[in-house]
C-alpha cells in the first residue's frame, strides 16, 4: 500500500482511563518515489494538505508520521471491530491550532481517538486513545549532545538538580528523554513549545542495566510560571537505539 518500506515497533500501556496504544515506524528508503506524487496510503483531505508542502523532506516527514498514525488506529479498529480498514479510508488532518484530527470511517466502532504524532530522523512516534479530548502527547528526540548552556537555559533547577546526581555515563540520553518529556508533556496540554519549557519539569526515571521497555518519568507543573491550574500527567519513556520516546498522559482517578 505504502510507497515506502517501513519497520514497525508498537504496544500498549494500562491507563486508568484505558488502553494507551504506541507505534514507532521506521522508514526504508529503499523505493524511489516522484516527489510530486502524494503517498498512495493518503485520504483525499490529506492531499490538499500535502500538496501545500513546498518541501520535499518536510512532505515526507508529515507523510511518514500520517502512516504510523494509521497504522496504529486500523490496528485499535481492527481488534475493536473485527474489521480490516485501509489506510486510505482515515483521514488524519491537522486542527486549526496545529495538533491532529481524526476522521474515522463509517464502522470504525468508536466515536473518536485521540491521537499524538511526532517525528525524527526518518523516525515516526504516535500514540492514541479512544476517547475525544483525551490529554494525551508523545515525542521522539535522537540521543545527541546539546549545546553548551542548553540545560541552563530550558531546564528548570528540579530538573538540573536531578541531572547533577544521575549517572554521568546517561547525561546525553537523560537530557534528551528530559527534553522529549517536556514536548509530550505540553502537547498533552495542546499549546507544544508555544509555552515556556520551565513551565513543566519532567524527571526520567534513570536506565537500569540491561532493562528494556517502558520507565516512569514524574511530571511537575510549576505553579509560578503558569497562569491556570494545571493538570496532573503522568508519564513514560524508554530508550530505543539511538532515540528516546515519551508518552505523557492524564493519570486518572486515584
Amino acid at each position: 500500500m505504502s510507497r515506502m518500506n517501513a519497520i514497525t515497533n508498537n504496544g500498549s500501556l494500562a491507563t486508568p482511563d484505558g488502553s494507551l496504544r504506541w507505534l514507532a515506524l521506521f522508514a526504508e528508503q529503499t523505493e524511489s518515489t516522484n516527489p510530486n506524487t502524494p503517498p498512495d496510503f493518503l485520504h483525499p483531505f490529506e492531499i490538499e494538505h500535502w500538496q501545500t508542502l513546498r518541501v520535499d523532506k518536510r512532505r515526507k516527514e508529515w507523510s511518514l508520521g500520517r502512516r504510523a498514525a494509521k497504522e496504529l488506529v486500523t490496528g485499535m479498529l481492527h481488534e475493536k471491530t473485527g474489521r480490516l480498514f485501509n489506510l486510505r479510508q482515515i483521514a488524519v488532518v491537522p486542527h486549526a491550532d496545529g495538533w491532529p484530527v481524526l476522521a474515522l470511517p463509517e464502522g470504525a466502532g468508536v466515536a473518536a481517538v485521540t491521537l499524538s504524532i511526532s517525528h525524527t530522523h526518518e523516525v515516526a512516534f504516535c500514540g492514541a486513545m479512544e476517547g475525544e479530548n483525551r490529554l494525551l502527547g508523545v515525542d521522539i528526540e535522537a540521543i545527541e549532545p546539546r549545546a553548551t548552556g542548553f540545560a541552563d537555559e530550558y531546564f528548570t533547577p528540579l530538573e538540573n538538580q536531578f541531572l547533577a546526581v544521575a549517572p554521568a555515563e546517561q547525561h546525553t540520553t537523560l537530557i534528551n528523554a528530559i527534553w522529549s518529556g517536556k514536548e509530550a508533556a505540553l502537547k498533552a496540554i495542546r499549546r507544544g513549545l508555544a509555552e515556556d519549557t520551565r513551565l513543566v519539569s519532567c524527571l526520567p526515571h534513570p536506565l537500569m542495566g540491561d532493562r528494556e521497555g517502558w520507565l516512569p518519568v514524574r511530571i511537575v507543573w510549576d505553579e509560578e510560571r503558569s497562569t491556570r491550574p494545571m493538570p496532573p500527567l503522568a508519564g513514560y519513556w524508554r530508550r530505543e537505539a539511538d532515540l528516546v520516546m515519551t508518552l505523557a498522559f492524564a493519570p486518572g482517578a486515584a
